[in-house]
C-alpha cells in the first residue's frame, strides 16, 4: 500500500490537521457516540423518557424502574472477567522456546505492575454497555532515580475522550493512521510547564467528552495528537540471507564482509509521532519507539449500514424491552397502591361516635370496633357491620407483566433464567448447562472481540520491549503459576580467554514472536482441575514413580498453605529437581553453588582416602599382633619340648649309667638336633600363617 506524505510540517499545520481530523471523527461517530451516552445513562439507572418521567411526577404519579439491565450486563461482564484471554509469545525465527518463555514471562510482570485485569475489565465493560472501550500501552521509568524503563498498560474508563480514525476497518484497529485523546490538566501545572494559558485551551470535544462550566476553574483541556508518518525507503536483499534498509546500509561493511545486494524492493517505513497540543500551539512532541499508534480499540458489536457503521453494546437492544417491564410493574404497582381496601358495610349511623377507630380499620391492627346498633324502619334491629372482599385485580395484569420479563430475558439472550422455571419443577444438570452455554454463545462475541484486541496490544508489546528493555538487567518475569523469578537479560557471555562476546543470553533485540491468545478458564481454576488430576494419577501403576521423582511439582498444586514449604523440602531430595532450581538462578550464584559442590566433592574424596589409610593401617596392626601371638605361642610350645626332652633325657641317662661318655655324647647331640628340627617346623607353620592373613586382607580392601 502506498502511503502519501502527511503535508503537515509546521506547528501551525500540525494543529490544523489535529482539528480538522477531529471534525471528520466527531462527524463520523456522532449518532453511536450519542446512542453510547445513552446507553450508559439506561444501564445507570436513568430509564424513563425525559416528557413521561417530568408529566409523571407533576402529576404524582410512580416511576418505578427495576434495573434488569445492570443485572443482565453484569452477567456477561462478569463472565469475560473469569474467562479472560491472555497473551502469550511463540517463537518464529532466530528465537528457542525458552527465549519465547522469557518474553512471556515478561508481558506477564507488565499486566502484573499495571494493573492490567483492571483496563481489560473497563475496556470490556464499556464494550458491552456502549460497543467501545479503549487499551492504553505506555512507557515510564522504573523508579525515580533509575534510567531503566519499563512498559505500562495504560486502562481508560471514559471511552468518549477517545476519538479513532474513521478509516481503519480492522477489528482491532490495527491499521490506524492517527488517533487523538483528549485530557485534563491543572491550571497550575500548565502554568509551570508552558506558561502562559491559551484561552479555553482546547476547545474541540464530541458527546460524552465536555464537563461541566465549574471545572474548566481548575482544569484546562489538552488534547495529545497521534500520527503514523510514512518515510519512503527500499529493502535490500543481501547475500547471507538478511535484509537492510537501504538508509542503513553500510556498503563498505558489508562489502568487507564479503556481502552483496541481490535485489531490492521500494517500501514505507512507519515512524509514530505525537504532539501534545492546546488550542494553538504545540506544548510538547516526541516519537515513539513503536510502530503502533498505542491505544487499541475494544468493540462491541458492529454492523455496516449503506457504508455507516453501528457500534452498540448489549443494552441498545434492552431498552425497550426494559421499558415495557417498568411500565407494567409501575402500572400493576400504582393499581394495587389506589386500590381500596376492604371496605365494612353496616347501616347509616354505625361509627357514630367511634369514626376514628373505623377509619383506621384499614391501616392499623385494631383489637375490638365499637358501633352504635340502629334499627330498621320497621323497629327492627339492623345486623352489625360487615366486611366486604375488595375487587380482584385483572389477572392481565400479572400475565403482561411475565411477558415482558420473558421478552427482556429473550433479548438479553438468558431465555431460560434460572428464576422462571415453575415452582418444584426439577431441571436436570444437562439442561442446566445447556442453558449455560447457550447464553455463552449469545455474547460470545464480546469475549472474541476482545480477544482481538489483546493479541495487537499483545504485539504492541512485542514491537516495544526491543527498544524499552535494550541493555543488560535483571529481570522479573511470572510464570503461569503467577510464581515470580528473575533472569538476567541481554546478558553477555565472553571467552574466558579472549574476552570477545560469544553469545548473548535473552537477547530482546534479535528473534521475532507471534502473539496467540491463551483463552479458556483462569489458572485458579485450571491449576485446582490439575491438582486434582495429579491425585489421581497417584492411584494409577504410575503413582509411585512419580510421587518419587515430581512429588515437589504435585505439591506446589495446591493452593493450601505450607504447600510450597513441603514442595521445597521435598525438592531438596530429588536431584533433578534441584537441577531445575539452580538453573533458574543467576550465572554468579550457579557458579558459586558448583564451587562449592566441587569442594565438597574433593573433601569427601579425601575422607574416603583416609578412612581407607586408617583401616590398612589397622589391618597390618591386626596381622603384626595376630603373628607376635602365634610367635609366643610357638615358644612356649618349644620350651614344653625342650623341658620335656631334657627329662626324658634325664630318665634315659639314669638307666644307662654304664654307658661309655661316647655314647651320652651321642644321645645329647641327637636330642639338641631333634629340637633343632621343632623350632624349623614351628617357624615354617608362623611364616605361612602370617603369609594367609596378609592375602585375605589385601582381598577384603
Amino acid at each position: 500500500m502506498a502511503y502519501p506524505d502527511v503535508p503537515a510540517k509546521t506547528d501551525d499545520d500540525i494543529i490544523i490537521e489535529a482539528r480538522k481530523r477531529l471534525e471528520d471523527a466527531i462527524a463520523w461517530e456522532s449518532d453511536n457516540r450519542s446512542q453510547a451516552l445513552t446507553d450508559f445513562d439506561f444501564r445507570n439507572g436513568d430509564q424513563w423518557p425525559v416528557d413521561i418521567r417530568r408529566d409523571r411526577e407533576t402529576d404524582a404519579r410512580p416511576c418505578i424502574t427495576v434495573n434488569l439491565t445492570d443485572a443482565m450486563v453484569r452477567r456477561v461482564s462478569n463472565a469475560l472477567r473469569e474467562n479472560c484471554p491472555r497473551i502469550k509469545a511463540d517463537p518464529v525465527s532466530s528465537a528457542t522456546v525458552d527465549d519465547a518463555k522469557v518474553v512471556t514471562g515478561m508481558i506477564r510482570h507488565i499486566e502484573d505492575i499495571s494493573g492490567a485485569d483492571f483496563a481489560y475489565d473497563t475496556a470490556g465493560d464499556c464494550a458491552i454497555t456502549g460497543g467501545l472501550g479503549w487499551i492504553g500501552a505506555t512507557t515510564d521509568y522504573v523508579s525515580h532515580d533509575t534510567f531503566d524503563q519499563e512498559i505500562k498498560i495504560e486502562a481508560c474508563r471514559n471511552p468518549f475522550r477517545h476519538y479513532g480514525d474513521p478509516s481503519s476497518v480492522m477489528p482491532d484497529g490495527s491499521d490506524a493512521q492517527w488517533h487523538i485523546e483528549s485530557d485534563f490538566m491543572r491550571r497550575d501545572e500548565y502554568k509551570a510547564k508552558f506558561g502562559e494559558l491559551d484561552p479555553g485551551g482546547w476547545s474541540f470535544q464530541g458527546v460524552g467528552d465536555d464537563i461541566p462550566s465549574w471545572s474548566n476553574k481548575e482544569q484546562i483541556r489538552v488534547a495529545k495528537y497521534w500520527r503514523i508518518e510514512h518515510k519512503k525507503d527500499k529493502v535490500l536483499a543481501l547475500s547471507d540471507g538478511s535484509t537492510q534498509l537501504k538508509s542503513e546500509f553500510n556498503k563498505k561493511a558489508f562489502a568487507l564482509a564479503g556481502v552483496t545486494v541481490i535485489t531490492e524492493r521500494e517500501t514505507f517505513v512507519p515512524t509514530v509521532k505525537w504532539y501534545l497540543c492546546s488550542a494553538f500551539r504545540i506544548l510538547e512532541q516526541g516519537t515513539w519507539p513503536g510502530k503502533y499508534i498505542p491505544w487499541v480499540p475494544v468493540y462491541g458489536r458492529t454492523l455496516d449500514v449503506n457504508g455507516k457503521v453501528k457500534l452498540k453494546g448489549m443494552v441498545r437492544d434492552l431498552r425497550d424491552p426494559a421499558r415495557m417491564f417498568n411500565y407494567s410493574e409501575t402500572a400493576k404497582t400504582e393499581l394495587y397502591a389506589l386500590q381500596p381496601k376492604a371496605p365494612w358495610l353496616g347501616a347509616e349511623g354505625f361509627m357514630d361516635g367511634h369514626e376514628g377507630a373505623w377509619r383506621d380499620a384499614n391501616r392499623k391492627p385494631i383489637v375490638g370496633l365499637e358501633y352504635a346498633p340502629t334499627k330498621n324502619i320497621d323497629g327492627l334491629p339492623n345486623p352489625p357491620p360487615v366486611r366486604q372482599n375488595p375487587p380482584p385485580v385483572a389477572s392481565g395484569f400479572q400475565e403482561w407483566s411475565a411477558g415482558n420479563q420473558s421478552n427482556f430475558m429473550a433479548v438479553a439472550g438468558m431465555p431460560h433464567d434460572p428464576g422462571a422455571d415453575a415452582k418444584g419443577e426439577v431441571v436436570s444438570g444437562v439442561a442446566l448447562r445447556e442453558r449455560a452455554g447457550l447464553a455463552d454463545i449469545s455474547h460470545y462475541d464480546f469475549y472474541d472481540n476482545l480477544t482481538r484486541s489483546l493479541r495487537h496490544l499483545g504485539k504492541i508489546i512485542l514491537d516495544l520491549i526491543p527498544h524499552i528493555y535494550d541493555t543488560e538487567r535483571m529481570q522479573r518475569i511470572v510464570m503461569p503459576d503467577g510464581r515470580s523469578q528473575m533472569v538476567t537479560i541481554n546478558q553477555k557471555i565472553t571467552d574466558a580467554i579472549t574476552g570477545a562476546v560469544t553469545q548473548v543470553k535473552n537477547d530482546m533485540s534479535v528473534g521475532r514472536y507471534e502473539i496467540v491468545m491463551d483463552t479458556g478458564p483462569g489458572y485458579k481454576t485450571a491449576r485446582q482441575e490439575s491438582a486434582a488430576a495429579k491425585l489421581e494419577l497417584l492411584t494409577t501403576p504410575m503413582g509411585e514413580l512419580v510421587a518419587k521423582q515430581s512429588a515437589d511439582i504435585i505439591l506446589r498444586s495446591f493452593d493450601w498453605d505450607g504447600a510450597d514449604e513441603m514442595a521445597d523440602r521435598a525438592a531438596a531430595e530429588i536431584p533433578a529437581a534441584q537441577q531445575d532450581m539452580q538453573s533458574q538462578l543467576p550465572p554468579a550464584a550457579q557458579a558459586m553453588i558448583k564451587g562449592l559442590q566441587d569442594q565438597l566433592s574433593q573433601a569427601n574424596q579425601h575422607a574416603m582416602a583416609l578412612e581407607l589409610e586408617l583401616k590398612s593401617k589397622h589391618q597390618l596392626e591386626h596381622i603384626k599382633q595376630d603373628g607376635e601371638n602365634k610367635r609366643t605361642e610357638m615358644e612356649l610350645t618349644a620350651r614344653v619340648h625342650d623341658t620335656k626332652l631334657k627329662s626324658d633325657t634325664a630318665i634315659f641317662d639314669t638307666h644307662v649309667r654304664g654307658t661309655t661318655a661316647r655314647d651320652v655324647a651321642e644321645i645329647q647331640t641327637a636330642g639338641q638336633l631333634m629340637n633343632t628340627h621343632a623350632e624349623a617346623g614351628h617357624q615354617k607353620e608362623l611364616a605361612s600363617i602370617t603369609a594367609a592373613a596378609a592375602e585375605r586382607a589385601v582381598t577384603k580392601d
